[in-house]
C-alpha cells in the first residue's frame, strides 16, 4: 500500500452544490489532498461560494466559482463547458446539491414533486451525461453522489418520505452509471451519511458535550433535547453523535483517489453504524 494513493494531486474536481455545509467540506477535503477544484451552487449572490473559491486558492490551488442551476440542461451544458476550458478536463465530479421539502410525501402537490425531482434527481443525472463524455474521452473518473441513509431505508421522519424516495433514485443512479461506465474506467460511488454537523451546529462541539462528566444541576429536560437525545442515542447510532465535516471529506478524498480503483457501484454509509 502507498499514501501516495490517496492524493490528488494535478485532479480537476467540480464540486456542485459547493456554497456551505457538507457541500464545502467536500470541496475544501478534495483541495487539501492536491485537487483543483471548481464549486458551483444557484446561489452565489451570498458571497459564500466565492469564499469557498478563495479558501481552495489560499491553499495553492486553482478555482472556479460558478452559478448554475443543474435542473437546467442548458445551465449544465454551459457549466461543464466553462470548467474544462479553463481546466482542460474534469477528473472527479461530486454531486452534492439538494432542496428540502417541509411537507410529508403525501402532501406534497405536483409543483412541489417537480421542484425537488428537477434538483436532486434530474440535475445529478443531467451532470452525469454531461460530464461524463469527458470523462470517457480520457478513459477515466471518478464519480461520486450523495445520498443519504434515507436512501437505504425508509426514513422515521414522515416529512422526510419525499427526501428519502429522491435519495433512494440517487443511490440506484450511482449503480445503474456504473455498470454503463465501467468499460471506460469511470468509477461511479456515493456517500449515505446519516446525521452530519451543519454550520451552525458544529459536530466537534457534539463531541465534546459527549466527553464531558461535570454533573450539572438537574433541569427540566426538553422536547427537543429529548429528541435530540433519542436521535443520536444508540439505538440509532452507535457511536453517538453527528459526523464532523472533516470526517465526510475523508470519505470523499478516498472514493476520488486511486486508494479506490477498485471500488465502483457502491454506497458508502458513513452514518456511525446507523444501517448496522
Amino acid at each position: 500500500m502507498s499514501l501516495s494513493k490517496f492524493s490528488l494531486e494535478g485532479k480537476k474536481a467540480l464540486v456542485v452544490g459547493a456554497r456551505r455545509n457538507m457541500g464545502k467540506a467536500f470541496a475544501l477535503g478534495l483541495a487539501e489532498a492536491g485537487a483543483d477544484v471548481a464549486v458551483t451552487d444557484i446561489n452565489i449572490e451570498s458571497g459564500q461560494l466565492l469564499k469557498v473559491s478563495k479558501e481552495i486558492e489560499a491553499m495553492g490551488r486553482k478555482s472556479l466559482a460558478l452559478k448554475a442551476d443543474i435542473s437546467s440542461e442548458k445551465e449544465v451544458k454551459k457549466l461543464v463547458k466553462t470548467v474544462v476550458e479553463e481546466f482542460r478536463t474534469i477528473d472527479i465530479l461530486m454531486n452534492v446539491a439538494v432542496m428540502y421539502h417541509p411537507k410529508s410525501v403525501v402532501d406534497l402537490d405536483e409543483d412541489s414533486w417537480e421542484k425537488l425531482t428537477n434538483v436532486n434527481l434530474k440535475g445529478y443525472w443531467l451532470m452525469i451525461q454531461e460530464v461524463s463524455p469527458v470523462m470517457i474521452q480520457q478513459n477515466s473518473g471518478s464519480i461520486i453522489n450523495l445520498t443519504s441513509r434515507g436512501g437505504l431505508k425508509a426514513h422515521a421522519d414522515k416529512a422526510m418520505g419525499n427526501y428519502a424516495i429522491i435519495k433512494s433514485g440517487i443511490a440506484m443512479m450511482t449503480r445503474q452509471y456504473c455498470r454503463y461506465l465501467g468499460p471506460h474506467n469511470i468509477r461511479v460511488n456515493a456517500i449515505a451519511p446519516s446525521l452530519v454537523e451543519w454550520e451552525e451546529f458544529p459536530g466537534t462541539e457534539n463531541r465534546k458535550k459527549k466527553k464531558k462528566t461535570v454533573k450539572r444541576e438537574k433541569k427540566e429536560v426538553t422536547e427537543a433535547e429529548k429528541f435530540e437525545a433519542w436521535l443520536t442515542g444508540p439505538e440509532n447510532l452507535p457511536l453517538g453523535r453527528v459526523a464532523t465535516f472533516d470526517e465526510m471529506a475523508n470519505a470523499a478524498v478516498f472514493l476520488a483517489s486511486d486508494a479506490s480503483s477498485y471500488i465502483t457501484g457502491t454506497i458508502l454509509n458513513v452514518d456511525g453504524g446507523y444501517m448496522a
